[in-house]
């Protein structure tokens, strides 16, 4: 996030490793020559961290993985302007096929250049990298990951990331500013009112993971901002919120209770703590 970014000098940012399946093949896992910056930012897994951590703490970006297939089409449909022959190699090939495809055959699709951003990528991004299809742990090992970073931000919980970024980081932020943001294009641009079941259907196969892995990091999110008090208690407040996120995802959510005797500990930033 630029937030961090804003804060150190050019030389302590590592320039751009990989932003995209074409060149996380072509570096074949050799990230040691990147290591020594105080930050790394961009669309990078657990193998860029497990090879340049030097003390650093890693944070990522939630969102719900329908709105997230979402603002990916549309994006790649319409805000990615490349030549017709920038188009035609594989590199480009997912803006391609946004472009000239619907959403329900864009999410659908199992070609391997589509397949790694529309099947389990943030999964895979915290288990290895989002640019290749192995899911190299289990389940428990990443939300244990996700347990472990200082702080994260969830796209649907605005108010409550940045309060909890205060807690840690101590900024004063009133929101964090939003980049990258498509628009509707006239109406033109895929809403989640026009997705039918099956669309529904098809995205929750492919991530179920996904879906997993974002309400553990919600569950955890709730219990870790100190909420104002409220009459129904702090337990109550969980629970209406994550049945709200049941709603979301068109299914029962489970509630994760946090005991006393609890362990306190489709974007990556590493940070030098």
């Amino acid at each position: 996030m630029r937030i961090f970014e804003s804060r150190l000098p050019a030389k302590k940012r590592c320039p751009l490793i990989e932003n995209d399946k074409v060149q996380h093949e072509s570096l074949r896992g050799d990230y040691v020559r990147f290591r020594g910056y105080d930050l790394y930012a961009g669309h990078y897994g657990h193998d860029i961290f497990a090879a340049v951590n030097d003390g650093h703490g890693c944070v990522t970006n939630f969102r719900n993985p329908i709105t997230r297939l979402l603002s990916l089409y549309n994006y790649f449909r319409f805000n990615v302007n490349l030549s017709a022959e920038q188009l035609l190699g594989d590199r480009f090939y997912p803006v391609l096929f946004a472009k000239s495809t619907s959403f329900e055959q864009f999410v659908s699709c199992d070609d391997p250049r589509i397949d790694v951003y529309v099947r389990n990528s943030h999964f895979r991004q915290l288990a290895n990298s989002c640019w290749s299809l192995d899911t190299t742990k289990p389940f428990e090992d990443v939300c244990s990951f996700v347990d472990s970073m200082p702080w994260y931000y969830i796209c649907e919980y605005p108010k409550l990331s940045v309060a909890w970024m205060h807690q840690v980081f101590n900024l004063n932020l009133d929101e964090i500013p939003r980049v990258n943001v498509t628009g509707n294009h006239g109406g033109r641009a895929k809403t989640v009112s026009t997705i039918d079941d099956r669309t529904y259907r098809i995205i929750h196969k492919k991530n179920d993971l996904d879906f997993a892995l974002y309400q553990h990091a919600v569950a955890r999110l709730l219990t870790r901002v100190h909420l104002p008090r409220h009459p129904r208690g702090l337990g109550a407040i969980l629970e209406s919120r994550l049945q709200n996120l049941a709603q979301i995802f068109g299914a029962q959510a489970t509630i994760r209770r946090k005991s006393r005797h609890a362990p306190q500990g489709k974007c990556a930033h590493i940070l030098r703590r």
